[in-house]
């Protein structure tokens, strides 16, 4: 907890055997790679006890933690006169809440008494949601009531299902006070209704960074601003990674100067790298607290999860490795009625695929998805969904790598390359959650080995030989699915990317993009692409590409433009 020290476990280079295995794990959404050291995923205990009874109403993203049975309670901040007995009846006798997880116990008395800004190191899933909330709540409570409906709470989260969860939490936490309202401001909703329920009175607004600067430009909204007392970054290292510096500096600019309204700062994050420590500087006061809340030496779970790693000769081989895969698990797994897991693809069109190719094959778990391109609406019923299910494999992108905690997940499989070690790691991070037991299965063609062998040579993998049995039945129903055009032109955007670690160039990239095409996704012929998408992937004149015409534009209108990050 000193505030010195950053609590980050020393790196390992223990390979079993030499990284002649291809292991990668996909990666997020239209983002491009970057070369930067690798910062250990953090560990902590996990938290929150509270009875089955109260379940359903408890905060999402606590209800799998642990704690110590030694932690301070939530109601010894009563004795201590700190926190509003209304919030502190909510908390213990609704959403039963009793004991304090470690990150709540190292930050919560501090925020509260001494209004200090904070830059807390906690990884998710450890109740530092209500480590934010509760202090900011407080604050809400004292406030002089001529502020009224404007804004005094503004969180700011890189995704907009955590953006949800957070809206969800301090719901909970205001059900017995329902004059103080919680709005969002994310992408994929209709930004004139969402503008519309912030003017009529938010006290706590959560929002994405796009979606955010599309309010500011309005006068009103920005207005609305000119109140916030308390400012949380939450997955502060992952809005950097994002590239939300730029939105994040002039989100902070638009609020009011803190000498004419005093301001509490907190900004937490999983890792603190120097990007993190740069926004700290612009976000919080100069003698703001550092806290780790990272046992030293705990492992990571890359350290303690069993990483199973199938490398197969070509792209068009991962499909069938995949489905072997899951069913070699299912018919390991103890209880396949519990049998709980994710597969991250690159690309949302590949997600689409992969998931169409397991319904339409016998024997396999239900299967749901989860991408950017899908409605809002429909990705907050998928992840309440999986949250509940069991016997169930998501088909995900990079969207639910941080920032969701979904309980009970056995299986985290990962096809194709990750942007980064982090981004590895973050994914795997899905499943051994709260204690429970997990497993990781990784599945590279032999081009992406270069990963395993230069990028993860300090991580510890164990080779399995891939099983291509299925091969037959993915020849038979691909073709039938008619998802070959969509899957082509992402896997030659996501890849085009790559091509120098790879060892490519444009011609080639084209060569294996074709070669799956035909073999790997169905397509009776390579697939066409628009002009303009040629431009844009830089692939103009490039032999093998079979380039059309773009259709004629339609007249689009909608509530708002949809900035980067707020996709994911």
């Amino acid at each position: 907890m000193d505030s010195k020290s950053n609590g980050r476990p020393p790196r390992r280079n223990n390979r079993k055997r030499p990284a002649n295995n291809g292991n990668a794990t996909p990666d997020s959404e239209n983002r491009r790679p970057r070369q930067r050291p690798f910062h250990n995923a953090v560990s902590a205990q996990r938290n929150q006890s509270q009875d089955a009874s109260a379940a359903s109403a408890a905060p999402v993203t606590s209800a799998a933690a642990v704690i110590d049975s030694n932690s301070p309670r939530f109601a010894d901040l009563a004795s201590e006169n700190l926190l509003d007995p209304v919030l502190l009846d909510t908390i213990t006798q609704d959403l039963k809440f009793d004991r304090m997880s470690p990150v709540q116990a190292a930050t919560i008395r501090h925020l509260i008494a001494d209004r200090g800004d904070v830059l807390a190191q906690a990884k998710t899933g450890t109740g530092k949601t209500i480590a934010f909330l509760l202090p900011a709540l407080q604050t809400l409570l004292r406030r002089p009531s001529s502020r009224g409906n404007d804004v005094s709470v503004l969180v700011i989260s890189p995704t907009r299902e955590l953006a949800l969860q957070i809206a969800k939490e301090a719901e909970a936490l205001l059900q017995r006070l329902p004059q103080y309202k919680v709005c969002t401001a994310i992408g994929g909703t209709n930004k004139d209704a969402e503008q519309r329920r912030i003017l009529r009175g938010c006290q706590i607004l959560i929002g994405t960074p796009g979606r955010l600067m599309d309010h500011l430009e309005e006068q009103s909204v920005a207005e609305m601003l000119q109140s916030v007392d308390t400012f949380v970054l939450d997955e502060a290292d992952r809005l950097l990674d994002m590239g939300f510096m730029p939105q994040l500096k002039k989100i902070v600019a638009a609020l009011p100067n803190r000498q004419k309204v005093p301001r509490q700062g907190m900004l937490f994050s999983a890792t603190v790298a120097e990007h993190v420590a740069k926004v700290s500087s612009i976000a919080l006061a100069p003698d703001y607290k550092f806290i780790s809340t990272i046992p030293k030496g705990e492992s990571n779970t890359h350290e303690r999860v069993p990483q199973h790693l199938i490398e197969v000769p070509n792209f068009s081989d991962t499909m069938a490795a995949l489905v072997g895969a899951l069913r070699h698990e299912l018919a390991e797994s103890a209880n396949q009625d519990e049998f709980k897991a994710i597969v991250f693809a690159p690309t949302a069109a590949l997600v689409d695929f992969y998931a169409a190719v397991l319904e339409g094959l016998p024997n396999m778990p239900r299967i749901l998805t989860l991408h950017s391109r899908m409605t809002q609406s429909k990705r907050t019923r998928v992840t309440e969904d999986y949250r509940k299910s069991n016997a169930t494999v998501l088909v995900a992108t990079d969207v639910v790598a941080r920032g969701m905690d979904f309980p009970s997940v056995t299986n985290v499989f990962q096809v194709g390359l990750p942007m980064d070690k982090e981004s590895y790691i973050h994914r795997l991070g899905r499943t051994a959650r709260a204690g429970a037991e997990g497993r990781g299965t990784f599945i590279v063609s032999a081009a992406e080995s270069y990963f395993p062998r230069k990028v993860m040579k300090d991580f510890t993998f164990i080779d399995q030989p891939a099983d291509l049995s299925a091969l037959g039945e993915i020849k038979e129903v691909a073709p039938k699915l008619e998802l070959y055009g969509k899957a082509y032109q992402s896997w030659l955007g996501f890849y085009k990317v790559f091509t120098k670690p790879l060892g490519w160039d444009n011609e080639q990239l084209v060569r294996e993009a074709n070669k799956l095409a035909l073999e790997g996704f169905g397509a009776p012929e390579v697939p066409p692409l628009n002009k303009s998408t040629v431009g844009k992937m830089g692939l103009k004149g490039v032999k093998g590409l079979v380039v059309v015409k773009d259709p004629p534009r339609e007249n689009r209108s909608g509530g708002g433009r949809q900035k980067k990050g707020d996709s994911w």
